[in-house]
């Protein structure tokens, strides 16, 4: 999925001239490399979509958190001052609301507990460094405080979320349409399509390419209850899987009957029927009937080659 970001800032990790094997190679905004020369921590964190392990990058006072998005390539390498650099592989850093990491451990919260207490993750430590984020003030949007706000107890709120969602996906379709990306199917490269066709494409149409761009980051349950928030019309190649994937095997207790009803030469006109032998073929066309008269007499091209 295309994401819209600003110019970084090129950041390579070296201490010397030398690039030691371990460095990386960074893009991110300048403001994040000014922290007065306190570093930044790179962390293991829960995905909030898939549950697996996905990178993400601290401030120094873990104020903010940013994703760290891994681009590589086979057979690539980095020029760096007078060296090569065997891993090409690029990192890039970008903007993250730390709800969307909450959100899987709010879900599966079955009662009120403290934040404290909903964001240990024996697995992944450092998902506590999220408490001090600035973003986690704005947790009253997806979820219901209860008690004192010294307990900072919180409670899923799933309505909440749908609405807060919906904003953001609101907010993502608004800056595809102001970029003009291509957001209508087809095969033809965006690069050769002209802007006059995205201008046509609609309102529903940039909405559920936001809805996927924001489902990257939830589970397939939410995702599928957002897209139903959304009013948008409901997917046609998903419906025809769920129904395919929920539909009884009926093989060994139904026999397929094929009689005159079912049969495709009835229901689609002269259109031939293969499991039904010449002689049910009522129709014929001018060149059929040509073909088999002067078929008559011929023998059969097999028996030139029999004893």
């Amino acid at each position: 999925m295309p994401r819209v970001k600003g110019s970084p800032t090129k950041c390579v990790k070296s201490s010397n001239s030398t690039s030691p094997a371990c460095s990386w190679l960074f893009l991110m905004k300048g403001d994040l490399v000014d922290q007065g020369g306190r570093p930044l921590d790179i962390v293991k964190l829960r995905h909030p979509s898939s549950g697996e392990t996905a990178m993400f990058l601290f401030s120094h006072n873990n104020e903010t958190v940013q994703e760290l998005i891994t681009f590589s390539e086979d057979k690539r390498s980095w020029f760096i001052d007078d060296t090569v650099k065997q891993d090409g592989r690029l990192q890039l850093s970008t903007p993250f609301d730390p709800l969307f990491l909450v959100v899987p451990y709010l879900a599966k919260a079955t009662a009120t507990a403290p934040l404290e207490q909903l964001l240990q993750d024996e697995q992944y430590p450092e998902t506590n460094r999220l408490l001090k984020c600035l973003g986690m003030k704005n947790l009253s949007v997806i979820a219901d405080q209860k008690g004192d706000e010294d307990l900072n107890a919180y409670k899923f709120n799933e309505e909440k979320l749908m609405k807060w969602l919906a904003k953001k996906s609101e907010k993502v379709a608004e800056v595809l349409k102001t970029k003009n990306v291509h957001v209508l199917g087809g095969s033809v490269s965006a690069t050769f399509v002209k802007s006059s066709t995205d201008a046509m494409a609609s309102k529903e149409a940039y909405m559920k390419y936001a809805h996927g761009i924001v489902s990257e980051y939830l589970s397939e349950d939410l995702s599928a209850k957002l897209y139903k928030h959304l009013k948008l019309p409901p997917d046609e190649i998903a419906t025809v899987k769920r129904k395919s994937v929920s539909a009884p095997e009926q093989k060994d207790t139904k026999k397929i009957k094929l009689d005159d009803e079912n049969t495709l030469g009835a229901s689609k006109g002269d259109a031939l029927d293969l499991s039904r032998s010449e002689k049910h073929v009522d129709k014929l066309s001018a060149k059929d009937k040509a073909r088999q008269k002067a078929a008559q007499g011929s023998k059969n091209i097999m028996s030139f080659f029999k004893k």
